[in-house]
């Protein structure tokens, strides 16, 4: 059971000393930047010079948009389950990491607790993980060095003080935004300047679980400035079984250093955060390791008439620390440009988007070689809606080339839907999507000799998932009361899994078919004038063929059921929240069910807050077995 107790202050001023942000480059950087600067020239003169007819009256639409469209400025006109978590509520939750805040407030995400041996924390939702697609400010976050239902970011390393709102659209996005988005799309929104002043917050907690974290702003209307730091620390903690309770993993500490800048004018913003986090374990091979991973995040935007330009970086290295030479690090560098108008009463967005994505890597043994390798993706995209008699349709169409060592691979991506608005706000939406992941760099390219005869390869000859997505849906319109409840079905011809040969070298290989299927529900009311109640439930059932002629069988050991509940209580200048969260048929096993409770309290005044969460009141422990071994996934 986890309890803290924060303050919070605002003091008149402070001095901050804080690491510049850093670039880890290679030969060759310097060109790629170069090419990403033109294309960004190329695209807004080409884009500038193309004329349209005017048959219909032509009006410039502000760019700004929500996560899951390029037309809509409301999340709750997307044609899709869409969810949204605003700074407030991250605050009155009392949460320490943000996977767990989604898991706890979203129906149907699942998060594998901090308490695998990376101490990573990822979610899963409708049986994906790394086809989940995490955005931070509109510039996705990818990890091309990663395997099989593996996240490719670990949410730990957001400071969720720093982030103002978290949108999330789930079913297939990948006309909107390509690779990856095969589920879904999360986007974490972080803080743009604020006005000028400073804020101090504190935490502490069992486990030798301590939390500290700094802001400051500064600025006018026309510049603002804000500067951000966090520490994380965390003493010994239980982190898995493996085959027995005899044979377990305790963690022996984990510390974290974050830091952020951000900046801000008219019609423009710059947010950069940067950061590492070093934690230490010890269990049954090797009996102790010494574990490092850093990430760097930077993005731009600029909006100017109807055109938008947003450009981003992101860096991510992970370092075992008891292994000579054993990494992984990550870069990627986006670009996109893409502007919006309405034509009488048709909407119509367009852009391009450049991505360049570089890794290099080398496997645990001083004989492995290093993998360096990098890939390029550049898609065009076009989305319209228009009215169809009391219906809106909504057509989108993203053509996605990828340039690598190994296979290219061009992708036509189409997506249709239909919905209607009725008097009373409420809407029905249906849509198909066309679905598509490229494989990592380390599914393609992996060299690993781990010894004793375990040895893992890349497949070059590694196809994309693809596949389609559809959603049913109704959505309740109100901003007091929201409500919805849909079904999914999403199928891959081509899913990706890791493929066991020992003692020959292991691979990965495309299997025959993956689906995932399922419904979705959650409703809010509120109870008189201090009252709330929220409800959610999800049964999903994700599901793959190993051949052709095989039978459909059970994909992953997400649980079959997930049902929350949250009772929260408003009377200025108290606020109380209660969540409850239940998970059942996880694994194999209908016996596997997991229940946890969460409290938060909190008082607080125009300067100053106190909060008391408690995490898991009631202590359970989230334990299930897969196969031979038996998991403890936390809390």
């Amino acid at each position: 059971m986890r309890g803290r107790d924060t303050a919070e202050i605002r003091p008149h001023g402070a001095a901050w000393r804080v690491r510049p942000p850093y670039f880890v480059g290679r030969d060759g950087l310097m060109r790629k930047v170069l090419a990403t600067a033109l294309l960004f020239f190329v695209v807004f003169f080409v884009g500038s010079s193309v004329c349209f007819a005017k048959e219909a009256e032509v009006t410039e639409v502000e760019p700004e948009v929500v996560t899951g469209s390029r037309i809509y400025s409301d999340l709750y006109e997307v044609p899709a389950p869409t969810y949204v978590i605003t700074a407030e509520e991250i605050r009155q939750s009392g949460a320490t990491d943000l996977g767990a805040l989604l898991e706890s407030r979203i129906p149907g995400i699942y998060m594998k607790k901090k308490s695998g041996v990376a101490q990573q924390s990822q979610i899963w939702f409708r049986g994906f993980t790394n086809q989940v697609l995490v955005l931070s400010n509109g510039i996705p976050l990818y990890s091309s060095s990663i395997g099989v239902d593996f996240g490719a970011v670990d949410f730990r390393s957001f400071a969720l003080e720093d982030i103002e709102r978290i949108e999330i659209v789930k079913g297939g996005a990948s006309a909107i935004y390509g690779s990856y988005a095969a589920g879904g799309v999360i986007n974490i929104i972080t803080k743009k300047p604020e006005k000028p002043g400073g804020r101090v917050v504190a935490g502490t907690g069992p486990s030798g679980w301590r939390w500290y974290y700094i802001t400051g702003n500064t600025g006018d209307d026309e510049l603002k400035a804000g500067i951000w730091y966090e520490r994380v620390e965390e003493g010994r903690k239980r982190l898995f079984y493996y085959l027995s309770p005899s044979n377990r993993y305790d963690s022996l500490g984990y510390k974290g250093d974050a830091y952020g800048l951000s900046l801000g004018g008219k019609n423009w913003y710059f947010l950069a955060s940067w950061g590492d986090y070093r934690y230490q374990y010890e269990g049954v091979y090797p009996t102790f390791n010494d574990e490092k991973k850093e990430y760097d995040r930077y993005s731009f935007r600029y909006d100017w008439n109807n055109w938008y330009l947003l450009a981003g970086y992101d860096y991510q290295r992970y370092d075992i620390l008891q292994n000579t030479n054993n990494f992984f690090e990550d870069r990627a560098y986006t670009a996109e440009v893409g502007g919006k108008r309405s034509f009488g009463e048709t909407l119509l967005a367009w852009g391009l988007l450049y991505r360049l994505e570089d890794t290099e890597f080398r496997d645990e043994g001083a004989g492995n070689p290093v993998v360096s390798k990098d890939r390029y993706n550049l898609a065009p995209f076009l989305e319209a809606s228009f009215p169809f008699g009391d219906w809106v349709a909504n057509l989108g169409l993203r053509y996605e080339i990828w340039r690598q060592e190994s296979n290219d691979h061009d992708e036509p991506i189409p997506k249709i839907s239909l919905q209607r608005q009725f008097a009373d706000g409420n809407m029905i939406y249906i849509s198909a999507s066309r679905v598509f992941a490229m494989p990592s760099f380390y599914m393609l390219f992996a060299d690993y000799d781990m010894g004793w005869g375990w040895k893992t390869v890349g497949n070059p000859d590694l196809k994309p998932e693809k596949g389609w997505s559809y959603e049913l849906g109704l959505k309740g319109f109100s901003s007091e009361e929201p409500w919805q409840i849909g079904v999914f079905f999403t199928v891959l011809d081509e899913k990706i899994k890791y493929d066991d040969r020992f003692p020959d070298p292991s691979t990965y290989i495309n299997v025959a078919q993956f689906r995932s299927y399922g419904i979705e529900a959650s409703k809010k009311w509120n109870l008189g004038k201090n009252w709330s109640l929220g409800l959610n439930g999800t049964w999903q059932m994700p599901e793959e063929k190993a051949a052709a002629t095989s039978d459909w069988a059970r994909s992953t050991a997400l649980p079959e059921w997930e049902i929350g509940g949250s009772f929260e209580y408003r009377n200025y200048p108290w606020t109380a929240l209660l969540i409850h969260n239940w998970s059942g048929n996880q694994g194999n096993r209908d016996s596997n069910h997991f229940s946890q409770v969460d409290f938060a309290l909190s008082w607080e005044s125009e300067e100053d807050t106190v909060r008391l969460s408690v995490i898991n009141i009631f202590g359970k422990d989230n334990i299930f077995e897969a196969g031979f071994n038996s998991y403890y996934y936390g809390p």
